[in-house]
């Protein structure tokens, strides 16, 4: 289990000790732009999206429709559901098994990329 948990990945994000992979991204693409909360809550709310990790592994994430801030997250076989609520330039996920954190969200033009709370930049891929 201890093996286990040194692999898994948050949406809000560490990764330890996995494996190696070229850097990650610690910057947004150039012309990013910090989306308003009302903008963030439209790009997130009802969808689901993939990330890639750096150990070439994936979590999806799904958003709830509703007003609840639903959340599930699946990654290494596993799932962890919480809620999540946008700010003005990030979005920020309550789980309950996997660390929690606030990110920074930015755009370029129809692509939504965080920073993960390790620094890593990566983009939210629609489902």
């Amino acid at each position: 289990m201890k093996t286990l948990s040194l692999c898994l990945l948050a949406v809000a994000g560490v990764l330890v000790g996995c494996a190696s992979a070229p850097p990650a991204q610690t910057e947004f693409p150039p012309g990013a732009r910090a989306p308003t909360a009302a903008e963030a809550v439209s790009l997130l709310r009802g969808k689901s999206f993939t990330l890639a990790n750096p150990n070439g592994s994936s979590t999806r994430v799904d958003h709830a429709a509703d007003d609840s801030g639903g959340l599930t997250a699946y990654f290494a076989g596993r799932t962890d559901s919480g809620t999540w609520r946008a700010e003005d330039g990030r979005v920020c996920y309550e789980f309950k098994v996997i660390p929690s954190a606030c990110n920074d969200m930015r755009l370029v033009g129809a692509a939504i990329y965080i920073q993960r709370s390790n620094g890593q930049v990566v983009q939210l891929v629609p489902r």
